[in-house]
């Protein structure tokens, strides 16, 4: 009766435990999205598809930084304070209109772009995957779904022409990570490591859309019909404070090259798998509810504008020319930091509360058998489990 009991208790704590492993957020249904309120005005700030939680921050197109300060996940309406003004990263202004004059006439700007190795190409490399290969474009694919073929690959093959008619080596892998679940970004993961390992890439990219109406992306850049482009940071890793200078760049380059593109930064509780590489970005381009050609088009421009930020040399701060490359940092060995954290603390609380269930149900000198002969058995369990590797 005693050991059912303790195996129940076992269980039960194995089941709630189980949370500690949060895994990176994921979009509800297509019809369901957060709205975000500014708590002085309450003025809406900006509508996202992706989980919005308690001290997410967000960056406006007008460089105005928000935390978020209350969310009521039952009727998807968060509140956020204004914190501060930003000023993006300074523009060099001379190294800025040479890539500009050269893209405005489409010259070959290979020449101009700067790197460790003179003009070496296959020393600039961006990597690109996509961790949700389902998501689509209702009205270009008639779903916002599908399953190993979605619509957001077209557009990152759209990226991937677009960062090699600027000079860069662009590498992309549709490898499929369905289902659209908790899950995708631990699947994506592996197709990440892979393309360090093998490409070793100055920069990863990992292309996505987003579910809110049409018109939150809805913009022209030079008389075409586009999509606005939302930048998302993880906030819960060990890159994040390069990965979101990283983002500012890119935002400076693109609020002067081409206006109205970056629609914002949603800095989210996720890891998005940018705990692999200082710079990491996960680009949303544009939403599910337009055109699939409005997101390719901007596909081109953000090319130009990433090209320009990660190889132009157009940051004043910037004293080399040296752009290093990817490399795996210290986590890329792990399956996932947080989730391996996640299994310890399951593991430690499963040893705790078996010790103090034996403790209270025996007493004695009985308990320190128990406590001896569970250890011995959990060992025992342990090893097992490395012989099944």
């Amino acid at each position: 009766m005693k050991k059912s009991r303790f195996f129940c208790i076992l269980l039960v704590l194995i089941t709630l435990m189980a949370q500690i492993a949060v895994a990176d957020d994921w979009y509800s249904k297509e019809s369901g999205y957060y709205r975000v309120y500014d708590s002085n005005t309450n003025e809406l700030l900006f509508k996202t598809a992706r989980e919005v939680t308690k001290n997410d921050q967000y960056l406006s197109g007008d460089n105005k930084m928000y935390k978020i300060t209350k969310v009521n996940k039952k009727t998807n309406i968060a509140y956020a304070k204004f914190v501060e003004d930003v000023s993006l990263p300074e523009i060099d202004e001379e190294a800025f209109a040479n890539i500009k004059l050269a893209l405005d006439q489409k010259i070959d700007i290979s020449a101009i772009l700067t790197q460790a190795e003179q003009g070496d190409k296959s020393k600039r490399k961006v990597g690109i995957y996509a961790s949700h290969t389902a998501e689509s474009y209702e009205p270009s694919d008639g779903t916002e779904s599908i399953v190993g073929a979605g619509g957001v690959l077209k557009v990152a093959e759209k990226l991937k022409e677009g960062f090699e008619g600027n000079g860069v080596s662009a590498i992309f892998d549709n490898t499929p990570h369905d289902p659209h679940d908790a899950g995708a970004y631990k699947r994506s993961r592996r197709t990440a490591l892979q393309l360090i390992r093998q490409h070793q890439p100055t920069a990863l990219v990992d292309v996505h859309r987003d579910a809110v109406p049409a018109e939150e992306y809805l913009t022209e850049i030079n008389g075409d019909p586009t999509s606005k482009v939302r930048l998302v940071v993880g906030r819960r890793n060990q890159n994040f404070k390069a990965n979101e200078e990283m983002a500012m760049k890119v935002k400076a380059v693109a609020d002067k090259m081409h206006p109205g593109l970056i629609k914002d930064i949603f800095y989210a509780k996720g890891d998005y798998n940018q705990d692999l590489t200082p710079r990491a970005m996960l680009l949303e381009m544009g939403t599910y509810k337009h055109t699939r050609e409005r997101a390719e088009k901007s596909a081109g421009y953000i090319s130009e504008v990433i090209t320009t930020a990660l190889f132009g040399g157009t940051f004043k701060e910037e004293k080399t020319n040296v752009v290093k490359e990817v490399k795996p940092s210290q986590s890329t060995g792990q399956s996932n930091k947080g989730s391996g954290a996640g299994i310890l603390g399951v593991l430690a609380v499963i040893v705790i509360g078996g010790v103090g269930f034996m403790f209270l149900s025996s007493g004695g000198t009985e308990w320190k058998s128990k406590i001896s002969n569970f250890g011995q058995e959990f060992t025992n369990f342990l090893g097992r489990s490395k012989n099944k590797k």
